[in-house]
């Protein structure tokens, strides 16, 4: 249903792979979650997003003791398994309209690191952005995006926090910081590219944490994600694993990772923030903006 209207919230929820096989927020578990709104879709420059959800924490969950009401899109707003056209534009620019200051997603990944294994959970403390695709930075800042500490502290410290809570007592481990490879989806790695890009740096490697990293940056919000290690990285063990083991991973992890995330955009609290997010920013003289267009 397209919404003629964005509504105002501070806080959302970029979900991926690690509550894909489950109806989120719904699966949790979690009591104190009203559903506001389903199924909103809203027309921007970039096209049409997906449908998203609004919700709403009782204030017996949050940091502050306030009802917080969160905005949340499947799937990192990719339409269909492959990205198609500029999914993360689409939705950076509703979180742009709707004035959305801390964004927390998750997804899963292959595992570079030969010291992870599937079912571990890291959250990165930077990437390496391997993608081809055009920036589009410009589009939502006439400044320049700085990508000191890409990923925010604060929320990073939170999400670590949630995934010991909801992991206890079972044999997942949690990471606390690594490097995340970006490359371009809808396929896996080769080998001799994991090969490159551990030599690079990188622990892990996905498909989606770069432009949703400096697009928060570019509207001035917090962001950080987890990611569950759904398989070894193309090549970096000798198995004879056949890609369908993902799936297995993908449902088990649904309803931990909705408590995650839950847990962690409850847990903010504004007034308690160190993080230096929105100081990371170059500002571009006037006479240089004047040349600049904010025009897709």
């Amino acid at each position: 249903m397209i919404m003629k209207e964005i509504p105002k919230v501070r806080y959302a929820v970029i979900g991926g792979s690690g509550t894909w096989a489950g109806e989120y927020p719904e699966n949790t578990g979690i009591e104190g979650i009203r559903i506001l709104q389903r199924d909103m879709e809203f027309e921007t420059p970039f096209g049409t997003t997906v449908p998203m959800k609004l919700f709403e924490l009782d204030g017996s969950l949050t940091a502050d003791g306030q009802p917080r009401q969160v905005l949340t899109v499947p799937f990192h707003g990719f339409h269909g398994l492959a990205p198609w056209n500029t999914p993360s534009e689409q939705v950076f620019w509703v979180f742009q309209q709707a004035g959305v200051e801390y964004i927390v997603a998750e997804g899963s990944a292959g595992g570079i690191n030969p010291l992870l294994d599937p079912g571990d959970v890291v959250v990165p403390h930077d990437f390496i952005d391997m993608t081809k695709r055009p920036s589009n930075i410009h589009h939502f800042t006439n400044n320049i995006p700085r990508m000191n500490d890409p990923l925010c502290p604060d929320l990073r410290n939170l999400l670590v926090q949630a995934a010991r809570e909801v992991y206890a007592g079972q044999n997942n481990r949690i990471f606390s910081r690594g490097v995340y490879g970006n490359t371009e989806p809808p396929r896996f790695e080769t080998p001799s590219e994991v090969r490159m890009l551990r030599t690079m740096g990188a622990d892990l490697t996905a498909h989606t944490i770069a432009v949703e990293a400096y697009l928060s940056r570019a509207i001035g919000a917090c962001y950080a994600g987890a990611y569950i290690v759904s398989n070894f990285a193309e090549g970096v063990v000798d198995t004879s694993w056949q890609g369908e083991n993902i799936f297995d991973c993908y449902r088990d992890c649904a309803d931990k990772f909705g408590r995650i995330t839950v847990k962690a955009i409850a847990a903010i609290d504004p007034s308690k923030k160190h993080c230096h997010c929105q100081e990371n920013m170059i500002v571009v003289p006037s006479t240089v903006k004047e040349r600049i267009t904010m025009e897709p």
